[in-house]
């Protein structure tokens, strides 16, 4: 993975970490440790080596920079952090170092640690998606029935209220968010099978083992190894693929807002946050474009999980092996967006004022299909699309041009629709969930 200096916007410092070499190893001597628990048990080793090996399990003891080498030379981390294992046993107990690793093949062991890297990095970045939906939530309520400028194709549209398009974006964020939780609970299992997925070496205690295994590890069960079985893993890569469009849905509407001509909304401020290196005047949307570096990676990292699942027999050459490091770089950079939209949604600033201003900069010209509806009651549609097509055509005022329904477009609840309802509804909705 590249270093914290070019990884800097593609991922929060916490989520980093629980992808580090230092967690990388912890996890994996974990399983070791685990296993030699469960082995030891079942009677499978002598419980004296269990002691030894355990002392042997501690991150601190090993070369990352020296594993990774012999890694690449042979397809896999397994390889290089048993043997790196079984020699520091050897240097306490010369007996115990056969005992490294009993049963187990190298997927158990890269699976497992991946599966706990998961259970470290996802949860905070659940809780923080909860509250950033709750703060979205709460300011579309206080934005319930506030008229803004409605846009389609980047050009003005129909009025609606604010409420409605800050409540869609914590619908689809709160939406995506519940998925995510379902498919991360699903990569929560352990993976144990043994050479080819039967566990044949361990003999009648390969079901104590595997259940002692899973338990010490906090993880499920799995009906079977699950080698070359990975719906579940890409299943979590879309997820969190959704899960960060729908935050870049929220930081691309927020970066418009923000724009000098339109200046509906600003970002949180604060100590030399969104600074330009050669213009002070500036105060650039760094959170919304944090968010939208995350949105423009994620589809394509969640493709590469999901192009690797037509998988080879029991083991895959390529497919599985690309896995990791993906699945690390995609929750990385879900991270960075959650990190940054978390600090972003409390703290959005609106100004009502220019929300005001931008609908009152059209003249009245957004109020043309209302107005087209209104006379079409009296004198069908085609002959009022006439009047108001008349109106449009002189400039200015619409209102003043039209000459008439002036009361009736001056109606700001009528003007906004069923959009305060809208609003209701999407909260009651993201409640319910």
């Amino acid at each position: 993975m590249a270093g914290r200096l070019v990884n800097a916007l593609g991922a929060a410092a916490r989520t980093a970490e629980a992808f580090s070499d230092q967690a990388t190893l912890r996890h994996m001597l974990r399983f070791e440790a685990a296993l030699t628990v469960a082995v030891a048990r079942a009677r499978l080793i002598p419980k004296k080596h269990l002691a030894v090996i355990e002392q042997a399990c501690n991150p601190d003891l090993y070369d990352p920079v020296a594993l990774a080498e012999t890694a690449r030379r042979n397809l896999t981390l397994t390889v290089a952090v048993v043997r790196a294992l079984t020699a520091e046993v050897r240097k306490r107990d010369a007996g115990a170092a056969a005992s490294v690793h009993w049963g187990a093949t190298s997927q158990d062991l890269i699976d497992t640690a991946m599966v706990l890297q998961l259970g470290e990095a996802v949860p905070p970045l659940l809780e923080d998606l909860h509250g950033i939906v709750t703060a979205l939530a709460g300011l579309a309520r206080r934005h319930r029935a506030t008229p803004m400028l409605g846009r389609t194709l980047l050009q003005p549209a129909t009025p609606l209220a604010l409420g409605q398009k800050i409540a869609g974006w914590a619908s689809d964020i709160d939406r995506a968010t519940r998925r995510l939780e379902e498919s991360f609970a699903e990569t929560q299992i352990l993976q144990f099978g043994g050479a080819s997925g039967s566990l044949s070496a361990l003999g009648e205690k390969a079901e104590p083992v595997m259940k002692l295994l899973a338990s010490r590890l906090g993880l499920a069960l799995p009906p079977a190894p699950w080698f070359a079985q990975r719906v579940r893993v890409a299943a979590f890569a879309q997820d969190v693929a959704l899960v960060v469009g729908a935050l870049g849905k929220a930081a691309r509407d927020i970066a418009l807002m923000m724009q000098f001509e339109v200046a509906e909304a600003s970002e949180p401020t604060g100590a030399g946050r969104g600074g330009s290196s050669t213009m002070p005047h500036k105060r650039n949307p760094v959170g919304a474009g944090t968010v939208l570096t995350a949105a423009s990676r994620a589809p394509q990292l969640a493709a590469t999980i999901v192009a690797g699942l037509p998988q080879e027999h029991e083991r895959a050459l390529g497919g599985w092996q690309a896995e990791w490091p993906t699945l690390a770089a995609l929750v990385e950079s879900m991270g960075s967006a959650v990190e940054a939209m978390a600090e972003v949604a409390p703290g959005l600033v609106i100004d009502v004022d220019r929300l005001a201003a931008s609908l009152a900069a059209t003249n009245g010209a957004v109020l043309a299909e209302r107005a087209t509806f209104l006379l079409a009651e009296k004198m069908g549609k085609e002959q009022a699309g006439k009047i108001v097509e008349a109106a449009l055509s002189k400039g200015g005022s619409f209102v003043a041009a039209l000459g008439q329904l002036e009361r009736e477009l001056a109606d700001e609840k009528a003007m906004l629709g069923l959009s305060p309802k809208f609003v209701d509804r999407l909260l009651a909705d993201i409640r319910k969930r």
